[in-house]
């Protein structure tokens, strides 16, 4: 038996209440869009102004990829390289938050950094001053330098837009993929029921900051839904992107959500990208400390 779960906002707080229980009844691919889009259309509203603290772990590749044989003007077009043997760590502490931005109020990732590998930055009072007015302002250009600080500040790869990943699965945007029942999996132990996904159309997609430029990908992967309640807790994400010939960049994200008492939010994202087969940089990130920034109070 399924237990129906009711999202209601006080003092603008989100609550979970349970109703009564209601005979099973077979899941299906459209259940499930639903719920996720029901899930989404929530997230869109609450997650705007909540902010946390993100501790990445990042190990990456650093310098230059050498060609070492192109064949263009061949017909296959493909190319050799040749990737740096070393690796670097970083572990990166920063204050960040879910704002909105841009004339269409599109929810996207800031964050200001705190520390790097121990080196301070920002100190703490000065970061959550800068977080707190990127969050609040009407103006575009900051919010985009606060959302491109990984990029300025040399880490080897620069992800964002991972933790509102589920807003690629709203009811409006649903023409623009194919679902399909997946597998029952289990995630800490919990039942999970998956929903295959894969985009077709649209222009949305997993952001990525390389060189300053910013690229949009195509996204296919799973959506897990816990089956008690069909609230979504993980989506999985492949996106590729040709660089020539058969050579390709491909990340692969898993994005897992818990309920806080803002709302669904990121709790725990690991990035991995790859050049072909080899593997150029990987993110992990954890989330803690979910708090609201109140509407014209700057910490």
């Amino acid at each position: 038996m399924r237990r129906a779960i009711l999202i209601v906002f006080l003092a603008g707080l989100a609550v979970a209440v349970a109703l009564p229980q209601e005979p099973d009844e077979p899941l299906t691919a459209d259940t499930l869009v639903e719920a996720t889009a029901r899930a989404a259309a929530i997230f869109a509203r609450s997650a705007p102004g909540i902010v946390a603290r993100e501790r990445l772990e990042q190990r990456g590749r650093r310098g230059f990829v050498q060609v070492l044989e192109q064949q263009a003007k061949k017909q296959d077009g493909n190319v050799t390289v040749k990737l740096p043997p070393q690796f670097r760590t970083h572990v990166v502490i920063s204050d960040y938050a879910l704002a909105q931005i841009g004339k269409t109020h599109a929810i996207h990732e800031i964050r200001s950094i705190l520390t790097i590998d121990g080196r301070t930055i920002s100190p703490a009072d000065e970061a959550r001053h800068a977080l707190a007015i990127g969050v609040q302002s009407e103006d575009d250009e900051l919010k985009h330098r606060l959302l491109e600080n990984f990029e300025r500040n040399r880490l080897e790869g620069a992800v964002t837009d991972f933790g509102q990943l589920i807003l690629l699965f709203t009811a409006a945007a649903r023409p623009h993929y194919t679902f399909t029942m997946g597998h029952e999996r289990r995630l800490n132990g919990v039942p999970m029921i998956a929903l295959e996904y894969a985009q077709i159309s649209g222009a949305t997609g997993l952001t990525v900051f390389h060189e300053h430029t910013m690229n949009v990908r195509s996204t296919h992967g799973e959506i897990w839904l816990r089956t008690e309640d069909l609230l979504p807790m993980r989506i999985i994400m492949d996106a590729q992107t040709p660089v020539t010939g058969t050579l390709q960049v491909r990340d692969n994200a898993v994005v897992d959500y818990a309920p806080t008492a803002f709302g669904l939010a990121p709790a725990h994202i690991h990035h991995m990208q790859y050049l072909g087969p080899d593997l150029l940089v990987e993110n992990d990130l954890q989330y803690s400390g979910y708090q609201r920034l109140t509407p014209g109070i700057l910490p």
